[in-house]
């Protein structure tokens, strides 16, 4: 990239970054379709960063295996129960349905991926270098944890509250079970472990180690931060009239997104000092 454009992406970069933070504000009664295309911000924001640390074919080739394996995993979740537990897509909150799974919730999860896999190579220190054998595992579990503490502190809210998707026979966390957050993991971590294979590449890893301009490493970190600061604000924003039991998720989403997420998104930011 020549230096004249470089400036200009970074500037694209964070007008998107920023929009991807005030899309915490989206109001009450916004359809779930709706806001889920606001969430393209995010991931065009993903898919962009993306493409500058390793290039364009490494970025869309791991788009795929994200969306290609985690509407797999829905749709055998939805039909058998027995990836995730027993719950169903009602029509209408997320869009249209492909074999009982709004296609649209993939790109979220591709944008989360990238988030998350930010936040665990900043940590592992493997931004501009590879990550092989064990600690291309460890960092790809590290990443999925990130996945699964989003997830563990959003489902309540859009599950039971919003009934975007809904549990059959419930759950101890809030109407959620358990099998949910196993599921989440191991299905997030299949393909994270095939992102970072492709990020191992010779062209990739030739694209990773370039120079980046300045500012660069911290827009991918930040870009996880965007999930807490939604999940803890989205409550006060769309819950206008609480009943209890809704408080009592309000409560649950903000404490997991404050004390559980943005710890581990502060890790991130200060493991980039070293760089």
């Amino acid at each position: 990239m020549s230096t004249s454009t470089a400036p200009k992406t970074s500037i694209g970069l964070w007008i998107l970054l920023v929009i991807s933070f005030g899309a915490a504000f989206v109001p009450a009664g916004t359809p779930g379709s709706i806001t889920l295309l606001i969430g393209l911000v995010p991931v065009t924001f993903s898919m962009w960063h993306f493409i500058r640390w390793a290039g364009a074919r490494t970025a869309w080739l791991s788009f795929l295996s994200v969306v290609v394996i985690s509407f797999t995993g829905e749709a055998l979740g939805v039909a058998t129960g027995l990836v995730f537990g027993n719950y169903y897509y009602p029509d209408g909150p997320l869009g249209p349905l492909l074999l009982g799974v709004p296609p649209l919730i993939q790109l979220q999860y591709f944008a989360m991926t990238y988030a998350s896999l930010m936040i665990a190579r900043s940590i592992g220190g493997a931004l501009t270098t590879a990550a092989r054998g064990w600690w291309l595992v460890a960092v790809s579990a590290m990443a999925a944890f990130g996945m699964t503490l989003l997830d563990l502190a959003s489902d309540p809210w859009h599950a039971t509250v919003l009934q975007q998707w809904i549990w059959r026979d419930g759950g101890p966390y809030f109407g959620i079970p358990l099998h949910n957050f196993f599921g989440w993991f191991f299905e997030t971590l299949a393909f994270l472990l095939v992102v970072q294979a492709l990020l191992n590449t010779k062209k990739a890893l030739a694209k990773i180690s370039e120079i980046k301009p300045r500012g660069f490493w911290l827009q991918g970190v930040l870009l996880y931060g965007t999930f807490p600061f939604t999940i803890a604000l989205t409550p006060l924003v769309q819950g206008a009239a609480f009943t209890q039991p809704e408080v009592d998720i309000a409560v649950a989403m903000v404490c997991v997104a404050l004390f559980a997420v943005v710890p581990l998104w502060l890790a991130g930011l200060m493991a980039l000092k070293k760089k």
